[in-house]
């Protein structure tokens, strides 16, 4: 049976995928509250899920998750556990590097957590500017909202919000016996200061818009501010369908295609047996 996962494999294994180029994946996430409906650990569950799906269509193997990140908007609610920018960065960078000196030079990171990406991107440049792996960054919610638009067609404008859709719904399909559709609540977002919200750290100033940093229990108490009344599995099930098609087909491209230019290439670490 193939492995899919990378701690499932022996040392003469994981020497054997690095030295065949096989792509890595590693999921991360984020522990925080997400209001009544929705579970703490939602975003790294489908990075996750979504992670070993595709490693069993594929050459890639699932590195084990990480599931802290930064959730400091939120720790004011029950629930959250938020790291520290430099220790979430130096956390991601550190196994990045781990896994560069283990052989592996592809790197795929699946990402639901809107606080995570600048760190991210920045160890992606890093690589790139040292030239020692291709890193590629993949929001499994961007792409759902791409590709299987067509599911949530006729939602109304608060169904996106935190704790939403297309989350909500991947969640009902993935993980359906522990959300609590039942428990919803009035979506939508406080104003600040009498200023129109027109996200949860943008607001409407006369012609133009300007960032405020409210904690999310200002804006809306649930700490999630979506409309979940369409969500259903079914059409988590579409969602999911269509984004693990998607990403496939990114990981077989990725793994055989060289992203850093020969002009920028440096020697690589290479995996000698023995």
């Amino acid at each position: 049976m193939k492995k899919t996962s990378l701690s499932h494999l022996t040392n003469i294994e994981v020497l054997s995928a690095a030295q065949s180029g096989s792509v890595l994946l590693l999921p991360i996430g984020t522990v925080e509250s997400n209001g009544p409906h929705q579970l703490l650990g939602c975003d790294f569950i489908i990075a996750e899920k979504l992670a070993l799906a595709v490693a069993a269509r594929t050459n890639a193997l699932v590195m084990p998750t990480l599931h802290y990140g930064l959730s400091e908007m939120h720790d004011s609610l029950p629930g959250t556990f938020t790291l520290s920018e430099p220790i979430f960065s130096q956390l991601v960078e550190t196994v990045v590097r781990e896994a560069v000196r283990n052989g592996f030079t592809k790197i795929v990171m699946f990402n639901c957590h809107r606080q995570n990406i600048q760190p991210l991107e920045i160890i992606g440049r890093k690589m790139r500017r040292e030239a020692l792996a291709d890193l590629a960054l993949l929001d499994p919610l961007e792409i759902t909202r791409d590709v299987a638009g067509e599911a949530f067609k006729g939602d109304g404008k608060w169904a996106t919000g935190h704790g939403g859709e297309p989350l909500m719904s991947l969640i009902a399909h993935l993980q359906g016996d522990d959300i609590r559709l039942d428990a919803r609540f009035p979506p939508g977002l406080n104003s600040v200061a009498g200023l129109q919200p027109l996200g949860s750290s943008k607001f409407a100033f006369k012609a133009s818009k300007v960032g405020l940093f409210p904690l999310s229990k200002e804006v809306n108490a649930s700490g999630a501010w979506a409309d979940v009344t369409n969500s259903s599995a079914e059409r988590g099930q579409v969602a999911f369908d269509k984004l693990c098609d998607y990403v496939v087909e990114f990981v077989e491209m990725f793994g055989t295609t060289d992203i850093l230019s020969n002009a920028d290439q440096v020697a690589r670490p290479s995996v000698r047996a023995g």
